[in-house]
């Protein structure tokens, strides 16, 4: 109740105002003027407005890891700093870090809008399995145009953790089709997402190193992706008609595989003619009691060589002139020529 004493005109109505620290709308409260005695009410109402002073909040959005690659989905939470009396909005829209849209996740973009008086709210991302194994990838969702609210952490990542098995490594058996070099090839069971490397490293078998072939253990890289690669080993090429010779390729010391088929066979494909086998005339005298024949070859062999060899009537006969040899085999050892 206000009394206005004789001759006064004006009187004050103090209403004690609530501080608090909810960012809100500009409010008001209205004050009605009734049952006066001695005067007559012309204006029975007034209106006070409550200006707000608080500061909007601010957004903020969390990183996530998801639990695999076959997660049906992850959610991202963003939060305020405080709750509001208004509703907040914020638009977002997901981007390719190391992950690929359609490939590793569904891209995805909207408007999340976290209600009044609430402070946090969900933006779910899709996830997409394979059969890759790669390194871990991200995913980052970006925050824009907030309303009612500024935005302190603009973008979050989502870590999408691989959980495929790395492929294995084999080696083939290779044969040359000459004496320059041998080819075997290694093959991954599937592709990769990461490097793969591996040792190959060739050893003695029938053929000899530095006789045969070089020296060779050299690293191997499949890039990203690719599944085959082809190692040349050079082999020293020489003269003498052999066997076919073969040494030992063997893979070590994988990087992103592992090691199924260690051991393969390189075959060298001997591309040397044989010799060339020659037997001299020779002129004896009745007496000498015997004769003599060289047979040569023109170039050591790597191999046994034979040859049959007897006697047939020309002008002389067996029996009065010579002794008459039936066929018999002539052996020349491997490097033997005469």
């Amino acid at each position: 109740t206000i009394t206005f004493a004789p001759n006064e005109t004006v009187k004050a109505i103090s209403i004690p105002i609530t501080a608090d620290t909810l960012d809100e709308d500009a409010e008001t409260i209205f004050v009605n003027l009734t049952a006066t005695t001695s005067g007559n009410i012309v204006n029975s109402q007034a209106v006070v407005t409550i200006i707000d002073d608080d500061n909007p909040p601010t957004i903020s959005i969390a990183d996530e890891v998801a639990s695999n690659e076959n997660s049906a989905s992850t959610d991202f939470t963003v939060t305020l700093s405080a709750a509001s009396s208004k509703d907040i909005t914020v638009d977002y829209a997901t981007a390719d870090s190391t992950a690929t849209a359609g490939a590793d996740y569904t891209a995805t973009s909207g408007t999340l809008t976290i209600p009044a008086l609430s402070t946090t709210g969900t933006i779910p991302v899709a996830v997409l399995a394979d059969s890759l194994d790669e390194d871990d990838e991200v995913v980052h969702l970006n925050l824009s145009n907030p309303t009612n609210a500024s935005i302190s952490d603009t973008q979050g990542a989502l870590s999408i953790p691989d959980d495929d098995n790395p492929p294995t490594v084999s080696v083939a058996n290779g044969t040359s089709s000459d004496e320059n070099s041998v080819t075997v090839t290694l093959s991954l069971s599937s592709a990769s997402g990461r490097q793969v490397t591996v040792t190959a490293t060739a050893s003695n078998g029938t053929a000899l190193e530095g006789s045969d072939f070089n020296a060779f253990s050299s690293p191997v890289t499949f890039a990203a992706g690719e599944t085959t690669k082809n190692v040349t080993i050079p082999l020293i090429n020489d003269a003498n008609d052999e066997d076919d010779e073969t040494f030992t390729v063997t893979l070590s010391s994988a990087s992103n595989a592992t090691i199924a088929s260690a051991t393969a066979t390189a075959t060298i494909t001997d591309d040397d003619d044989p010799p060339v086998l020659s037997i001299q005339n020779v002129t004896v005298a009745e007496n000498a009691g015997t004769a003599s024949l060289d047979v040569t070859l023109d170039a050591a062999s790597g191999k046994t060589v034979t040859v049959n060899y007897a006697s047939s009537n020309d002008t002389a006969s067996a029996g009065s002139d010579y002794t008459a040899i039936s066929s018999t085999p002539l052996s020349f050892t491997a490097g033997q020529t005469s």
